[in-house]
C-alpha cells in the first residue's frame, strides 16, 4: 500500500485551516491520513532492513513525529505541522544516530539520508575523521549514483571559513565546513501518490545508505 492522494488533500486543507477548531472537526480525517502514513512507514522499514539491518527493530509509530507543534518559544503560533515526518534510525528518532527521513507535504515532499545537525562533540569527531581519513566519505559522495540523485550534501548553514584549527588549503576543506551530513531528494505529489512510490523511495534511500552507515560508525563508535 502506498500513500494516497487523501493524505496530501488533508495536508493541503490543513495549511489553509491551521487552527484547533478545524482540526477537531476533521480529526477522523487526520486519523485516517496518519494510519496510511503508519502503514507506509512500516513497509519502508521492512524495505530498508534489507540493505541496513541496523534499523530492523524500529516500529512506525515510534519513527513518526507528532503533528502538534511546540509553540512555546515560536513567533508562529499555528498549532499543527502541515506535513508528516518519519525518522528511521538504529536507536530511534530521538537518538543522535544517522538515519533515513521521509517528509510528506503537499507540493513539498522530500527524502533524506544521513545525519542532520550533529551535536558539537559528534561534529568534532566527524571533522577529525574527514581530515585524517577523507577517502571513504569522498568515495561515497563522488559515487556516480549518489551524485546523479542527490548532487551533493545539504549545504545549509555551512561555514564561510575553515573550522578552527583546520588549514584553509586542506584538499577537502568544503567537507569540513558542513554543519549537516545528509543528502536530500525532493519528490513531487505525483511521485508520492504513484503506485511505485514505495519502490522509488527505497531505491533513493538505499543510495544514501553508505552515507548513513559511515556516519553511524562515527556516531556510534562502531
Amino acid at each position: 500500500m502506498g500513500i494516497t492522494s487523501f493524505v496530501l488533500s488533508f495536508l493541503a486543507e490543513l495549511e489553509e485551516n491551521n487552527n484547533r477548531d478545524w482540526f477537531q472537526q476533521n480529526k477522523k480525517r487526520y486519523d485516517e491520513a496518519l494510519k496510511n502514513i503508519q502503514e507506509f512507514v512500516t513497509q519502508v522499514i521492512g524495505g530498508i532492513s534489507v540493505f541496513d539491518a541496523s534499523i530492523s527493530s524500529q516500529k512506525a509509530k515510534d519513527c513518526i513525529f507528532r503533528i502538534y507543534r511546540d509553540v512555546r518559544f515560536s513567533h508562529d503560533k499555528t498549532p499543527y505541522k502541515t506535513h508528516f515526518g518519519a525518522y528511521i534510525a538504529p536507536s530511534g528518532r530521538k537518538s543522535g544516530d544517522a538515519g533515513y527521513y521521509i517528509h510528506i507535504q503537499n507540493n513539498a515532499s522530500f527524502l533524506v539520508g544521513g545525519l542532520w545537525s550533529p551535536e558539537p562533540v559528534v561534529l568534532k569527531k566527524i571533522r577529525e575523521e574527514i581530515y585524517y581519513a577523507p577517502d571513504e566519505l569522498v568515495a561515497i559522495i563522488e559515487n556516480k549514483s549518489f551524485k546523479s540523485i542527490f548532487g551533493t550534501l545539504i549545504e545549509e548553514g555551512s561555514l564561510k571559513k575553515a573550522p578552527k584549527n583546520y588549514p584553509d588549503d586542506f584538499e577537502h576543506i568544503k567537507l569540513l565546513k558542513y554543519k549537516h551530513f545528509c543528502a536530500e531528494k525532493t519528490v513531487s505529489n505525483a511521485e508520492v501518490t504513484s503506485e511505485n512510490f514505495l519502490e522509488h523511495c527505497l531505491q533513493l534511500l538505499e543510495i544514501s545508505a553508505p552515507l548513513v552507515k559511515y556516519m553511524n560508525k562515527i556516531v556510534r563508535y562502531e
